[in-house]
């Protein structure tokens, strides 16, 4: 039987994504004439997993799902434009001579953007230009194809078929926050994971509890629309923002080396956790996030009760967001698995481990996170654009180096 495949945190757009398929793209016109960035590599990781994808397909007699679990374009830190010139060179690569039975992309926190937009075309450019008013819309979908992901075909998600190659532009879905699928007798269940996150979501604060998923969206829209697209958005403030971003994390992680030597780690974690990466970005599946995630799936309860049969009552949660392949272990009796990410970062992978990973699943294989390596020469080129833009937006806002 057909397997099911899942990518995530490709961060295409911004300078440190290894998939980049266009790197001469993210080098700032300050640093073109710098010798090391006159002539990017050939960045061959999209076609190592193309071909990745293709013995998956031969193995197991095709890919029912392929799914895009979220901050596959990075719009909170780089232009629209970038991110979808690189993203539909990504995808002509990587479906080259595949085609899976859907492709199905789950918005994250870098790309939630792009499920306000589907909305807003559905719910009210569409009526407005058919001389209705505007309607209500329900902001999230049903988690599976035949309860309410959306077909880019059927609506509103149509303006995303252009990123995508002609053969599967009719089989291209868009779900949010959630998707479900099964593969054998097996039901798997896709999240981006920013709602685990404590420092992006509401989930992790009494201030507020949402009742539903639906209103979970509500109260965290605003802010990830504001934060993880408007900054991306903002000519050179974005990456000032960045680098205001990353300095912080910098100073975080030095202030920690000191306190784990006075044995404070707890206060470090505690007072200064919120500046590193991403809020969970490398974390392990410890107490404190598995604890998140436990009250996210109790969210799934109340879904499940609410509409009977709209939730499987077992399932294994496939998530992304901390860019650290994780396999097999459980919350709640749930296996989770984590595909890992593709920057260039020096909490997740780092030079010493370059690796991420892809999800496949398939009945005679059961649940598995792939190893795949990244070429060196991709991640070093990457990694030093990104620090050489960063000591760019120094000599821009005239802070020392």
């Amino acid at each position: 039987m057909p397997a099911v495949v899942a990518l995530s945190d490709l961060h295409l757009g911004e300078d440190s994504s290894t998939l980049n398929p266009l790197l001469r793209e993210v080098v700032p016109p300050v640093l073109r004439d710098r010798e090391e960035f006159k002539h990017p590599p050939l960045n061959t990781m999209p076609h190592k997993l193309n071909a990745l994808l293709k013995r998956v397909a031969r193995q197991y007699g095709g890919i029912s799902d392929l799914v895009l679990v979220g901050d596959i374009m990075d719009l909170s830190l780089a232009p629209y434009a970038g991110c979808a010139l690189q993203a539909r060179e990504f995808f002509q690569q990587l479906l080259a001579g595949i085609l899976p039975g859907a492709v199905v992309w789950v918005p994250g926190n870098h790309d939630h953007h792009l499920w306000v937009q589907a909305c807003e075309e559905e719910y009210i450019e569409m009526p407005l230009r058919s001389g209705q008013l505007p309607r209500e819309f329900p902001r999230i979908t049903g988690p599976g194809r035949d309860t309410g992901a959306w077909s880019g075909y059927g609506g509103g998600a149509q303006f995303l078929l252009g990123l995508f190659p002609p053969h599967v532009r009719k089989r291209c879905w868009l779900a949010y926050p959630n998707y479900v699928t099964v593969c054998g007798e097996d039901h798997l269940l896709f999240h981006h994971g920013h709602f685990f996150d404590q420092k992006i979501s509401w989930i992790g604060t009494s201030l507020a509890e949402a009742r539903s998923l639906a209103e979970l969206e509500m109260f965290n829209a605003p802010y990830l629309d504001f934060i993880w697209y408007g900054s991306g958005q903002s000519g050179s403030l974005s990456e000032q923002l960045e680098n205001i971003y990353e300095e912080l994390r910098w100073l975080a992680e030095r202030l920690g080396m000191v306190l784990d030597i006075l044995t404070l780690k707890w206060l470090f974690k505690r007072l200064l956790g919120q500046f590193k990466k991403g809020g969970d970005r490398g974390s392990e599946l410890d107490p404190a996030l598995a604890g998140r995630m436990a009250r996210y799936l109790a969210y799934i309860d109340r879904e499940r009760e609410a509409v009977p049969g709209s939730y499987p009552a077992r399932f294994s949660l496939v998530f992304g967001h901390t860019h650290r392949p994780l396999a097999g272990e459980e919350v709640r009796g749930c296996p989770v698995y984590n595909p890992g990410g593709w920057t260039a970062d020096e909490i997740w992978p780092g030079r010493d481990n370059l690796r991420s990973a892809v999800f496949v699943a398939a009945p005679e294989l059961g649940c598995t996170v792939q190893r795949v390596e990244i070429d060196r020469e991709i991640y070093d080129f990457c990694h030093r654009l990104n620090h050489a833009i960063r000591e760019a937006v120094h000599a821009y806002i005239g802070v020392p180096g």
